[in-house]
């Protein structure tokens, strides 16, 4: 998704994009860690990690954990 100057971005699509960014440049753990830092004590987290892992499945998710655990990153 590609927000452009010629109209105003929804708060959702903002979310999201920012998202895309996160994950591309930390990938999604570090991103996970990243969103979980800056939002600590506000808004409900379980909305907020569904949004962020959205399109994943809870393998996906497991597999990445795993690794990660395996490369020493948690």
């Amino acid at each position: 998704m590609k927000v452009t100057l010629t109209r105003k971005a929804t708060p959702q699509e903002i979310i999201n994009l920012g998202w895309e960014v996160l994950t591309k440049e930390m990938g999604p753990l570090d991103a996970t860690r990243f969103w979980m830092y800056v939002t600590r004590g506000e808004g409900d987290s379980v909305l907020g990690f569904k949004r962020m892992w959205k399109g994943k499945s809870v393998e996906e998710i497991h597999q990445e954990i795993l690794k990660a655990k395996e490369n020493g990153e948690i």
